[in-house]
């Protein structure tokens, strides 16, 4: 079967505060597998850098399906199609690197399985994707609870019950209880980035969520109330919401700081200020954040022996590994980014991934 050829679109330019925040992201991931601690040490990047991770691919799935003008109706079917085929790929990724890295809890087959259940939201008006959002945070998390697990945290059902309860409602990155984020990521995407007024809502809408779900443990007799938890992973209401709001919260503050306009002197000449210093400070951040799976990918890699060795080495070490490790993972991570980003371009992963999920480029030699 051949696809009709279609007009080429001009790409968006790449918004420097979704890169950024998503490098942000990654490199707090890297945090949350490698910083020495005991293992039920919570630290500020626990879950949230995954959250943060999560509500940006939302942000992406809604700007590679149109932005603020949503692809119309009758390129729709490609761009589900082409979701939908990245969605297993990043299933199939994750699944042989938690096979690889036992270590960690890989997010990448959680990640794709929120894929799937975004697209049949995919083109629904924001106040729909927020509304489910909404109704996902109450009844995600009510569904997660009311599943039997045992002393690890699995479910006893086996066979495809078991295994769609897995992925959904028990596993460390509940697809059902995280999609939530995921959709609040798309209405963003949906209300135009590039908007000051976007951009400011979502710092203050994001502020004020935070405050409301990480407040929600000193009401009186929340100790005794699960749903009134906060803490990472916890998949509760009051995380959804708190850590959610951090997400949106970051997402606009860092868009108001990439995208300020130019001061201009009275002779007209432009003038980066603040801005620029900023944007030129971050830079290595954006370009760790424009291949987040390239990068993700070697950093499962890597680690597996490294904590191979060192498990080895002192069996009562405390989770994660020396310092030292993470501060060269991170210098490490962006100069390759920069330079990768300044003399290759795209990331190897995200070019693969990008030309495997577009078959129907493949006989015409469009660009994926």
């Amino acid at each position: 079967m051949e696809f009709p050829p279609v007009p080429a679109r001009r790409a968006a330019p790449r918004l420097m505060g979704v890169d950024v925040a998503r490098g942000l992201a990654v490199i707090g991931m890297f945090a949350a597998h490698m910083w020495p601690r005991l293992l039920l040490d919570e630290r500020v990047f626990d879950g949230r850098s995954a959250i943060l991770f999560a509500t940006l691919a939302g942000v992406s799935l809604g700007l590679v399906s149109g932005g603020a003008r949503p692809t119309a109706r009758g390129g729709r079917g490609r761009v589900v199609g082409g979701i939908a085929i990245r969605a297993g790929l990043l299933i199939v990724l994750g699944l042989a690197l938690q096979a690889w890295n036992p270590y960690l809890l890989v997010i990448l087959p959680y990640y794709g399985v929120m894929f799937v259940l975004a697209l049949g939201l995919l083109f629904a008006p924001r106040a729909v994707l927020l509304a489910a959002a909404a109704l996902l945070a109450v009844v995600a998390p009510w569904l997660a609870s009311s599943v039997p697990v045992d002393a690890y945290g699995d479910t006893a059902l086996t066979g495809a019950a078991g295994l769609a309860t897995q992925a959904l409602l028990v596993g460390a990155y509940p697809a059902l209880v995280w999609t939530p984020f995921l959709l609040v990521g798309l209405a963003a995407a949906r209300s135009d980035l590039t908007r000051t007024r976007t951009q400011v809502t979502l710092l203050v809408v994001g502020t004020s969520a935070a405050i409301v779900g990480y407040s929600a443990r000193f009401l009186p007799g929340a100790s005794s109330v699960p749903w009134l938890d906060p803490a990472d992973h916890e998949g509760m209401p009051a995380e959804i919401v708190g850590s959610g709001g951090v997400a949106a919260a970051v997402l606009g503050l860092l868009l108001l700081a990439t995208t300020a306009r130019r001061a201009v002197t009275p002779e007209g000449q432009g003038r980066g200020g603040a801005a620029a210093v900023v944007r030129t400070v971050l830079r290595p951040v954006a370009a760790t954040g424009a291949q987040p799976l390239t990068v993700y990918t070697a950093h499962v890699l890597i680690t597996a022996p490294l904590f191979t060795v060192y498990r080895l080495s002192d069996p009562t070490a405390a989770y994660g590994l020396p310092l030292g490790h993470l501060v060269v993972a991170v210098v490490l991570t962006l100069v390759y980014a920069t330079l990768w980003q300044r003399f290759v371009g795209r990331g190897p992963l995200e070019r693969a991934i990008g030309a495997l999920s577009r078959p129907w480029t493949w006989s015409t030699g469009t660009r994926p």
